[in-house]
């Protein structure tokens, strides 16, 4: 991509498009019938000079895109009434219209649209189902970014940007509705590394929770987050950010300066919204999000609108982004898509689920000091900071895009060496997604095998941050403590015993309590129990006991995981699996839970999960998936 493409500032360059520069046809009026009389045949012009796009047809309805490229939905009999002053309007249409102009400059208006109704319907029925593109960077065919600049869509890969108009893009009839927005900002000639450090030393302002006493601080996550945020759809994964602290810690100054970097590819900051609001205004478009005043919700009525968008940003993160079907007025099935990064501030954010948490990092920040060492003001400073990081934001676009390549062959790069380390396949999406981002903000050399692994040793205080908050849990893991703690109708010393107290003391050979767990669909087999497996399950493969089994289906059960993420119990306890061989379960025949009621069910391990068990046999559940330890 040379630089005459992405070096002009923010104005559009010269386009490819231009349209004819023909002189306005003279209006004789309409012909006195459409017979034809007056014109060599019935026209057929080419459809590649149309400057008005045809797209499709349902019902009584023409599809068609203006030159400007507006879908327009008209019925087919009032085509009549507006083919020459409104559709084809333009000084290119109604140069286009002299085809259906006889010798004595008539128009034959009833023959014009024949035509054109005839290229709607041979465009095929209209799917409304398409994929919709507005604003933002997309992947082309051959996977190089496409961005959608409101009036006209740049494709790029090559060593020239390649200019079309949305009429143009919207002639392939297969692929996704490029839709006309407003004009967004151009990217400019690439910023060089060296702008990349000044954008580096501006969040050393805000005070970070350090992460490593020499190296890895919050700022450098923002910084491995803001050039990946610019590539929306392009990247291969988009992780989120919520910056939280204390009133006064800078969150709002934070948020808005890192937007006013992304501004060239970016949405309004949002500091009041709905569930539905925010759908709204990212649907459709492949651009960073930014949220401020994300607080979790307090009044106790279930999810407020953070909780709930926070589902949508799961989905946008990887893959194609979040993508919606919802019924459509015409009664066809409209598809909303959203895809990008997202960087939220708060000061008590929303408890992150296991499921969001791999898809984000939390950045606490510290009470900002009264004022800096240097003596200058610091509203005075960070307000020059963001004059001139909005001046560069066009730059910084220039920069990811043109090294949109290299980035997505770095983020692979550290994907192998984080997985070299033992890291989960998850870890590595969103490490390798803020590593790869610093190196294209401050770095202009790709990554090779050996600075791989010295990225992975500068990364690892935020890997083990994360191992230590418990942030990635295992599901079997958090369905078996939903159980255990589950309260029994059984006093003892003034208190309700737990699902969990009766299994110890179970374990422990109290055996009081067996008939009563029993009516929980639950009980404890033991070495020396009869064989509670048929033979061709294989039961515990010579690991000794004691095993917890769980029926598959029983009233009690279904009370204790109602309302919850694990009501199917069954499957949810089975990814105990995934935490190693100790862990591993297996299904039994049918067995009494109580009177009435014979389940097969799931033997469960218990040696690993609970502590004090006779013989010393236990050790504690781990609560993530156990990985490989590492010497950073």
């Amino acid at each position: 991509m040379d630089e005459d493409h992405l070096g002009a500032g923010q104005e559009p360059l010269a386009a490819d498009y231009e349209p004819l520069n023909l002189e306005e046809p003279q209006d004789g009026g309409d012909a006195d019938n459409d017979s034809g009389e007056g014109l060599k045949g019935f026209p057929n012009p080419p459809l590649s000079e149309c400057p008005v796009v045809p797209l499709g047809w349902f019902g009584k309805n023409v599809v068609f895109a203006m030159p400007e490229g507006e879908i327009r939905i008209e019925p087919a009999a009032k085509l009549g009434q507006m083919i020459t002053v409104d559709i084809f309007a333009s000084e290119a249409s109604r140069s286009f219209l002299t085809y259906w102009r006889d010798k004595k400059d008539k128009f034959h208006r009833e023959l014009a649209v024949v035509w054109f109704v005839r290229q709607c319907r041979d465009a095929g029925y209209w799917d409304n189902s398409r994929e919709v593109r507005l604003l933002g960077v997309w992947p082309g065919d051959d996977g190089a970014p496409v961005i959608h600049l409101g009036d006209e869509v740049w494709l790029l890969g090559g060593k020239k940007a390649v200019k079309r108009s949305i009429a143009d893009m919207l002639r392939h009839r297969n692929g996704p509705l490029y839709r006309v927005q407003p004009p967004a900002m151009r990217p400019a000639k690439p910023a060089t590394a060296a702008d990349g450090a000044w954008v580096r030393d501006q969040l050393d302002h805000w005070g970070f929770e350090r992460l490593d006493d020499e190296g890895l601080s919050g700022a450098d996550i923002v910084a491995g987050w803001l050039l990946p945020a610019l590539l929306g759809a392009v990247a291969p994964f988009r992780g989120h950010l919520i910056v939280y602290g204390p009133p006064g810690a800078g969150k709002t100054t934070l948020v808005k300066l890192a937007r006013d970097l992304v501004s060239a590819n970016a949405g309004p900051l949002l500091d009041s919204f709905s569930e539905a609001g925010f759908r709204a205004e990212i649907s459709g478009m492949a651009r960073a999000a930014f949220l401020d005043e994300a607080e979790a919700a307090s009044d106790g009525h279930g999810p407020g609108p953070v909780e709930q968008a926070l589902g949508l940003l799961r989905r946008m993160a990887t893959g194609d982004g979040s993508v919606r079907k919802q019924g459509g007025g015409d009664g066809g099935v409209t598809t909303q898509t959203a895809v990008g990064a997202a960087m939220l501030g708060a000061v008590t954010p929303p408890k992150l689920e296991s499921a969001d948490a791999t898809r984000m990092v939390e950045i606490r920040l510290r009470p900002l000091p009264p004022l800096p060492q240097d003596g200058r003001d610091p509203d005075a400073t960070i307000r020059e900071a963001r004059e001139k990081a909005k001046k560069l934001a066009p730059a910084l676009l220039g920069r990811a895009l043109a090294n949109a390549g290299r980035y997505k062959a770095d983020v692979a790069a550290m994907k192998a060496a984080l997985r070299r380390s033992g890291q989960s396949p998850r870890t590595a999406d969103l490490v390798a997604m803020l590593a790869a981002g610093r190196r294209l903000l401050l770095v202009d050399e790709p990554l090779d095998e050996a600075s791989a692994d010295d990225e992975v040793r500068f990364w690892a205080p935020l890997i083990y941050q994360r191992q230590s908050q418990d942030l990635v849990t295992n599901v079997g893991a958090d369905a078996f403590a939903h159980m255990m703690a589950a309260e029994s109708s059984l006093y003892r010393s003034d208190r309700r015993l737990s699902i969990g107290a009766m299994v110890e003391r179970i374990a422990k050979h109290e055996r009081e309590f067996a008939e009563t767990l029993r009516g929980y669909g639950i009980q404890l087999w033991e070495d020396g129990d009869p064989p509670a497996w048929e033979a061709s399950s294989g039961g515990p493969g010579g690991r000794p006991g004691p095993f917890l089994i769980v029926a598959n289906k029983h009233p009690a059960l279904e009370k204790i995981f109602a309302g919850t993420v694990w009501r199917d119990w069954r499957r949810s306890l089975s990814f105990l699996d995934d935490l190693g061989p100790d862990f591993q379960t297996w299904p039994t025949k049918p067995l009494r839970y109580g009177a009435g009621v014979k389940q097969r069910g799931l033997a469960i391990p218990l040696t690993p999960l609970l502590d004090n068990l006779p013989g010393g046999r236990s050790r504690a559940v781990p609560t993530s998936v156990p990985e490989e330890s590492v010497d950073w």
